[in-house]
């Protein structure tokens, strides 16, 4: 270290891990929350899909999960290995940092995207569905169902 008059040596600034491990930090959390994201989608497009295709939102949930709950599962799964084999690294913060993605996400696509949701769109029902009138009218209409 320098003296109080110099502050840190060069040295002392360089070998501050926390600091320096923040930027790849930030990546990592943005871009989980961004496929956290496109799961949500997958199984809420595949919902409207299924509710367009038989106007009934028990049907709607029960195809959706059927249907995309497995590759929601799977690239959560997949999600969770690539971060647990940073627990295998050398340094312990790659390894924290590998561990608590893995779990994060895993609670994530388990509870929250195979629960919760589906869960929140049982008890809303219809709800779920409704467009108000005047959405109704500035929105496309955009079909999910493909026959």
């Amino acid at each position: 270290m320098g003296s109080r008059i110099d502050g840190p040596s060069p040295s002392a600034a360089r070998s501050n891990q926390p600091a320096a491990a923040f930027p790849a930090l930030a990546v990592l959390r943005f871009h989980g929350f961004s496929v956290s994201d496109r799961r949500s989608a997958v199984l809420l497009a595949s919902a409207k899909e299924h509710y367009e295709r038989t106007g009934d939102p028990r049907e709607a949930l029960v195809g959706a999960l059927a249907h995309s709950g497995r590759v929601i599962f799977a690239a959560a799964a997949v999600m969770v290995a690539v971060f647990f084999t940073f627990a295998l690294s050398g340094p312990l913060p790659p390894k924290e940092m590998g561990v608590v993605l893995g779990v994060a996400v895993l609670l994530d696509a388990a509870l929250v995207r195979l629960v919760l949701l589906p869960v929140l769109l049982r008890l809303t029902g219809r709800a779920a569905w409704h467009t108000p009138a005047w959405l109704d009218r500035v929105l496309p209409r955009i079909s999910f169902s493909h026959g």
